[in-house]
């Protein structure tokens, strides 16, 4: 039998397997990612919706923070969500998608000027600022009060995985 020696053993090569063993060899750790399918074939290439950050940089994110992204997460799970760790989610987020950015995930961008948007079951039209331009752009997922979804297409999952 062939024994093998690691600092660290991550079970699951989604997304999330990828992101520890990322922070381990960071900090200087051998790691062995163990899963039952390759990474390609995770559910985390099958996301779709993106992930919230409070970036504030789309007309209808205008105003969001941390504080506004921690009361929305805290209500949307009927204040069931361990407190703690959503303040810790909303702080990090932000620096997240930033760090993703760097390693090649292609973020949707703000384009200038006016776009047709579904807003409850109606077609508005925004009109986005021009300074905003080329910034992270966000969509309106999960009900909550400022848009914050950070996506790529529809298929955030599969760029963010073939960036990691």
């Amino acid at each position: 039998m062939k024994v093998i020696y690691t600092d660290s053993l991550v079970i699951g090569g989604g997304l999330a397997g990828l992101r520890i063993a990322i922070a381990a060899k960071q900090r200087g750790y051998d790691s062995i990612i163990l899963s039952l399918m390759p990474a390609k074939r995770s559910h985390s290439a099958a996301a779709q919706g993106g992930m919230q950050a409070s970036l504030g940089a789309g007309i209808k994110g205008e105003g969001d923070d941390e504080e506004i992204h921690f009361e929305d997460t805290v209500k949307g799970s009927d204040w069931g969500c361990d407190q703690d760790v959503a303040r810790m989610f909303v702080n990090t987020a932000p620096k997240a998608i930033r760090q993703l950015t760097a390693w090649g995930v292609p973020w949707s961008r703000v384009q200038k000027g006016d776009r047709d948007v579904i807003i409850n079951g109606k077609k508005v039209t925004i009109t986005e600022k021009n300074e905003a331009h080329g910034l992270i752009t966000s969509r309106d997922f999960g009900g909550t009060k400022k848009w914050r979804t950070c996506y790529t297409s529809d298929g955030t999952g599969h760029t963010m995985l073939y960036a990691m």
